[in-house]
């Protein structure tokens, strides 16, 4: 299956939707288990999200999914990036991880000791603790910027109907081209796609027309706005997963459902993209 599970919202109270907080550990392992009963083999964590590998490790159920991590955030200091991963691993009581990537592009881009923690990665790949490295971007310039510098396996990018840049700009072709497994986030954009656009709060008010837009679409098209949300990840043959997130099993179940929906949906969406990064770069929000 395309989906795959973000497990952010099992170790934070994350999202500007997410009205219910962190998920209670019970809760999670309803979620786990109906997800692999539907065919979700993927987890997305990191040590970055709360208590989320200590959680899933808890769980027993950690051992029947393709797991991956990220690196925090590093800046220039010169810590060892194997305490991460093998603590990853203790965490989640694994013995091999399916990624790892950088949480912060810059870390492998400007830092002085960007090669040496690549190359720290490609030791723990060769001891077969983890199968492909990669990096989490932002934007296409980070990008760039990473497959030039470094042999990545993996890349995760954000991506969803407003925000088209990497489409836009062909990075997702010359990540194909590079044979990149690429996966994707926020195709909800925090839930704000998801939402009445009259619900929004007033700090989305000079983007409401891209809002309106969105829900106009959906009506025109006889589809949730979930699921025109995950067309723009089917339209594409290169994206691999698609990284969504839930707090019930109720919430995922009708992602799966909508996803169903969603792959029949053939009209072109490039007119609901948006080019302002105040919109969408939720670390720009306000």
């Amino acid at each position: 299956m395309k989906l795959a599970l973000g497990t952010v919202q099992f170790g934070l109270d994350y999202g500007v939707s997410n009205t219910q907080g962190q998920v209670c550990p019970e809760e999670v392992n309803r979620i786990l288990t109906f997800a692999k009963q539907q065919g979700i083999n993927t987890l997305d964590t990191a040590p970055a999200y709360g208590n989320s590998e200590e959680v899933l490790g808890k769980t027993g159920l950690a051992t029947q999914f393709d797991i991956i991590s990220k690196i925090p955030a590093l800046n220039d200091s010169n810590i060892h990036v194997e305490q991460y991963v093998k603590a990853s691993l203790q965490q989640l009581k694994i013995e091999k991880l399916n990624a790892v990537l950088f949480h912060h592009a810059d870390d492998i881009i400007s830092s002085i000791h960007a090669k040496n923690r690549f190359d720290a990665l490609v030791k723990l790949k060769e001891q077969e603790k983890i199968n492909k490295i990669g990096v989490s971007v932002y934007s296409p310039e980070q990008l760039e910027f990473c497959i030039k510098k470094h042999p990545i396996d993996i890349v995760q990018l954000p991506l969803n109907c407003l925000d088209q840049r990497f489409i836009n700009t062909g990075m997702l072709d010359k990540l194909l081209d590079r044979n990149i497994e690429i996966h994707c986030r926020s195709v909800f954009l925090q839930g704000l796609l998801l939402m009445n656009p009259k619900n929004l709060s007033s700090c989305f008010s000079p983007f409401i027309k891209y809002f309106q837009h969105f829900s106009d679409t959906a009506k025109l098209l006889n589809v949730t706005p979930l699921s025109l949300a995950l067309a723009i990840g089917h339209q594409s043959s290169n994206i691999d997963k698609m990284v969504i997130g839930c707090c019930n099993t109720k919430q995922l179940s009708e992602i799966i459902t909508a996803n169903a929906a969603a792959k029949k949906i053939k009209e072109d969406l490039s007119s609901l993209s948006c080019d302002d990064e105040n919109l969408i770069i939720p670390s720009n929000w306000h």
